[in-house]
């Protein structure tokens, strides 16, 4: 599966001039990092945070953002073995 990857331009100015063009010469740069990087280093920044715990803290992964990050228990372990997971598209 191919990955998408979207990034922002910048808002064009009434008339262009160079500060404008060197915002879209970032954006471009910023996209083919991204384009080509491998999926480790795709996301252009993160929040660290302490994780939520499913289900302790929250019942399930409904109303989280894409990509947040969570502990679910690990089936059948002893207390305080965590999955570290994250949200993705299909979760409701």
């Amino acid at each position: 599966m191919g990955r998408v990857i979207k990034q922002p331009l910048p808002q064009p100015p009434a008339a262009y001039d160079q500060t404008y063009i060197a915002q879209l010469a970032d954006a471009i740069n910023d996209y083919m990092y991204q384009a080509q990087a491998p999926a480790e280093v795709i996301a252009a920044r993160f929040i660290l945070i302490d994780p939520l715990r499913i289900p302790t803290d929250v019942p399930n992964t409904t109303g989280l953002p894409t990509g947040m990050m969570y502990l679910k228990q690990v089936p059948g372990a002893t207390a305080g073995s965590y999955f570290l997971t994250l949200v993705m598209d299909t979760d409701t």
